[in-house]
């Protein structure tokens, strides 16, 4: 769980960081390099195996 926390968080501050903006639907998300629990996942590599959606879901694993 911690794990998935922390993979969350990165996500989130990488995003924050850097020089991103809000994304509308059907545009194309800026490859990204995300940790997770197999490794890094680079979203450039995962979709060419076929089409990917990106989800934040953030309140899992919280108590609320």
């Amino acid at each position: 769980m911690k794990r998935a926390i922390r993979a969350g968080a990165v996500i989130v501050a990488t995003l924050l960081a850097s020089k991103a903006v809000a994304l509308q639907v059907g545009d194309v998300a800026p490859d990204f390099v995300a940790p997770s629990t197999v490794g890094e996942i680079e979203l450039s590599l995962v979709v060419e195996k076929g089409p990917v959606v990106l989800v934040l879901y953030y309140a899992d694993f919280t108590s609320g």
